[in-house]
């Protein structure tokens, strides 16, 4: 292959690559649309499609009432992280992207490393390798983790979210 068409081909990579990453509104669930779009939010963030399903529903909260996470980017400084919509506070509470969270036991502003996510459903936590009883879900938590290597659940505290470490 000649160079021109190593080039063309790298091109073509990368134009496909950053198309996949870019999220249409469209896509948004309506009920957090505009809190996206408009603000302090709007001014810090932007939606991160690096993951397909960039945002999942679950009840969070255990309110019974749907809650979203999206994939954030910080504009900042382009730290990853989860920004969590609990329908019965009416605010997006942000994980990561530039906002402490602790980890596995270590407190980072960027959750770049978590490339999988899922919801898991309210259900009983089975003991991970995170010292003490795992925690009693009020809710839906957020199963993050890196691939075929580390993962936790990030879920509602009552207070907070917080992060039980299960595997890795």
């Amino acid at each position: 292959m000649n160079k021109a068409c190593v080039s063309a081909l790298a091109f073509l990579c990368l134009l496909l690559t950053a198309q996949a990453q870019e999220v249409q509104t469209e896509n948004v669930p309506n009920e957090i649309l505009t809190p996206i779009q408009q603000g302090q939010f709007a001014r810090s963030y932007v939606l991160d499609g690096s993951i397909n399903r960039f945002y999942m529903r679950g009840d969070f909260d255990g309110d019974g009432r749907p809650d979203y996470a999206v994939r954030i980017k910080s504009k900042a400084g382009s730290d990853a992280g989860i920004a969590i919509w609990l329908s019965s506070l009416h605010k997006l509470t942000v994980i990561g992207a530039g906002v402490r969270f602790k980890v596995s036991g270590t407190t980072d502003t960027s959750l770049e490393v978590l490339d999988t996510w899922q919801v898991f459903g309210k259900a009983t936590v089975e003991r991970g390798v995170e010292a003490g009883p795992p925690p009693q879900l009020k809710g839906d938590a957020i199963l993050a983790g890196k691939s075929e290597r580390a993962s936790g659940l990030i879920y509602w505290n009552g207070k907070a979210f917080a992060w039980y470490q299960q595997g890795g």
